[in-house]
């Protein structure tokens, strides 16, 4: 299964990054952000499907998996066997508004 990070989420990552660095010291806060995301790969390389439904209904085309306050929104394509990261936030954030900034409304199904 291949993991991979669209462009959009890896600005989410850098912008939690950021937020966190604020409170603690930014190498604290960029281990602690990548920390997360190096435990969400594994958990979904071991067990894709492991994610809950996403809130909004998308056709059941994405799952979200939330840890230590943070939500990771991703797609599964089993014929590609790839993993695909798409939204990363902090689970305080509205949800909806960063579902619509990051154009999932506009993707196609797959």
């Amino acid at each position: 299964m291949k993991f991979l990070i669209e462009e959009n989420a890896k600005i989410d990552i850098k912008l939690a990054i950021s937020w966190l660095a604020k409170k603690i010291p930014a190498d604290e806060a960029k281990a602690q952000i990548l920390a997360i995301i190096y435990d969400v790969k594994n958990q979904l390389i071991v067990h894709p499907n492991s994610g809950t439904k996403c809130q909004f209904n998308f056709e059941n085309k994405y799952r979200e998996i939330i840890k230590n306050n943070y939500r990771t929104i991703y797609k599964l394509d089993q014929l590609k066997e790839e993993i695909t990261i798409i939204l990363f936030c902090h689970t305080r954030m509205n949800f909806q508004s960063l579902l619509s900034q990051s154009n999932i409304y506009n993707k196609s199904i797959v």
